[in-house]
């Protein structure tokens, strides 16, 4: 068999293989309510405890044949997962398994007065797994008050409000998300550098994650205030509210140490503000025709109060974190054009960092020494829109239907993170924009030459930064309702015929196909060249008998 010529790994001639996985998940819920009312006054209350209990376990192994072609022999060594500790010519496999247990005490009281005075409260006590014992328990408390001005007597004077509320809360909330960073403090091994003795070769182990005994409970700290009204009879309907949340405990990413892999630590605060509007309207516009409207419109403002140094960033690629700045902040160059001749790269301050000629894109000096080199990196762009906003339309003529959903966001920033470092032996083509690069002097003052060897070019910079505001229809749908008379002998209750389109326009101001990118809280805002949103058009029955 030619193929024992071949290393272990692409041997076929014999196999061996094990897998197995368990999830396991428990919940209990013991919950007391007592309710009461004297006269004017209303007492709701609430005392429970629940455990929740997830685990998932993992097994799985296989092995080849050695280098020489000898069958496995039918003996103990491989009854168990061989992780190279006895036998090199076995194939590496893995293990692993994970629990998460939470308990909680729980209270809250509800109460209200004449039902136009309202006080809450609730307080709870949470203990998880996934924290240190020494930090495992932490509580968390919330306090709200509401009065419905429309039902005091005074107000009784006037015809255009129906119902007004004004409401106000202040809490505690708590987030034990270790991001699969979990106690206990000395977690799995994994492999990693080898050494040989002999013949043999063993495989190094380190950490699997960099253990921390003092992680906490992440808390927010929130505070929240507004107002609910309805006008004309009914027909408005309109929420204000402004929220102000604080961040303390950050729960963060650390890098390891001597081998170590990241890990977690709590490392400082970050505040969100903003407003927050919704409303709605209806109306009747001529018999059996009647329209809806609805939108919402949020703002965004968001600061990192601290950070354990004031000097130190969170970094994740061209993302960082700052004491002073928004969270996850794009960090680079300032592109002030580009080297047009050489004269033009004499006149300007020198670059200690990178080789470059004319063609080349032209940084800023932003500390003002004469020379461009790494502390001339700064903010460049903020990934967090400065509000975000949403709609929708209803229309109904009869047994005919009409919706439409938009939505989007405004003054946010995206980094493309394609388009700058393309070479000619890619399997993809250049970006179509350049098309406009520079080719010579005064042929552009934006996108810089081609070519690989100008790395200075490579660098992340105001060069990748586009706008990311968005405006997209995301959804539109035309229905028929089947008069209910006509669906009587066919012994159905409702029948419902649908043409529904989604995502079928979106206006944007960015070069890749979307304005929309995930990522996590401190990383995001990336166009790493993915595909477009598809447009889907489906058509349907909904049947009920």
């Amino acid at each position: 068999d030619a193929s024992i010529d071949k290393p272990f790994l692409y041997s076929r001639t014999t196999g061996v293989n094990e897998g197995d996985q368990t999830y396991r998940k428990f919940q209990q819920d013991y919950i007391l309510n007592y309710k009461k009312t004297l006269g004017n006054h209303n007492l709701n209350a609430m005392l429970g405890w629940t455990t929740y209990y997830f685990g998932n376990f993992n097994r799985n192994a296989s092995a080849k044949q050695s280098p020489t072609g000898a069958a496995i022999p039918d003996d103990d060594r491989f009854w168990y997962i061989d992780n190279g500790f006895t036998d090199p010519t076995s194939k590496v496999s893995s293990s692993n398994q994970r629990e998460r247990t939470t308990a909680s005490a729980l209270l809250r009281v509800l109460y209200n007065y004449k039902n136009k005075y309202y006080l809450n409260a609730s307080f709870r006590r949470d203990g998880s797994s996934q924290i240190s014992p020494d930090n495992r328990w932490q509580s968390f408390w919330a306090i709200g008050g509401a009065w419905e001005i429309s039902k005091e007597n005074f107000f009784a004077t006037q015809e255009i409000f129906d119902y007004v509320k004004l409401k106000a809360s202040i809490g505690v909330l708590g987030n034990q998300n270790t991001y699969g960073y979990d106690y206990p403090y000395y977690p799995g091994l994994v492999s990693g550098n080898a050494a040989v003795f002999g013949n043999l070769v063993y495989n190094a182990y380190s950490q699997s994650y960099l253990p921390n005994p003092n992680l906490k409970w992440e808390t927010v700290n929130a505070k929240e205030i507004g107002f609910e009204l309805s006008a004309l009879k009914n027909k408005l309907r309109f929420e204000f509210s402004y929220f102000n949340k604080v961040t303390k405990d950050l729960m963060t990413f650390i890098p390891g140490n001597n081998g170590a892999r990241n890990g977690l630590d709590n490392i400082g605060s970050i505040q969100n503000s903003g407003l927050e509007f919704t409303a709605s309207y209806r109306t009747e516009l001529a018999r059996d025709l009647s329209l809806t409207l609805s939108g919402n419109f949020t703002t965004y403002k968001n600061k990192v109060l601290s950070l354990a140094d004031p000097e130190f960033s969170i970094q994740s690629g061209v993302n960082r974190t700052t004491e002073g700045l928004p969270i996850g902040y794009f960090y680079g160059y300032v592109v002030e054009g580009i080297y047009q001749s050489y004269a033009d790269k004499l006149k300007s301050p020198v670059n200690t960092e990178f080789s470059y000629g004319p063609g080349d894109l032209k940084y800023k000096d932003i500390n003002g020494d004469g020379k461009i080199n790494t502390s001339d990196r700064t903010m460049i762009g903020n990934p967090t829109p400065d509000f975000a906003y949403g709609g929708t339309a209803s229309l109904r003529y009869k047994n005919f239907e009409l919706g439409i959903d938009v939505g989007g966001v405004y003054g946010n920033e995206v980094f493309r993170n394609w388009g700058g470092t393309e070479s000619p032996f890619q399997r993809v083509n250049y970006a179509a924009f350049k098309i406009n690069r520079w080719t010579g002097e005064g042929t552009s003052n934006w996108d810089p030459i081609l070519g690989q060897d100008h790395r200075i070019n490579y660098e992340a910079s105001t060069y990748n930064i586009e706008d990311g505001s968005y405006f997209r229809i995301r959804n539109i749908q035309f229905a028929y309702n089947v008069p209910t008379n006509a669906l009587s002998r066919m012994h159905i209750k409702n029948l419902r015929a649908f043409v529904n389109i989604q995502n079928p326009k979106t206006w944007k101001n960015n070069s890749g196909y979307t304005s929309e990118f995930g990522g996590s809280a401190i990383s995001f805002g990336m166009d790493n060249a993915g595909g477009a949103i598809p447009v889907v058009t489906t058509a349907g029955l909904n049947i009920t008998f």
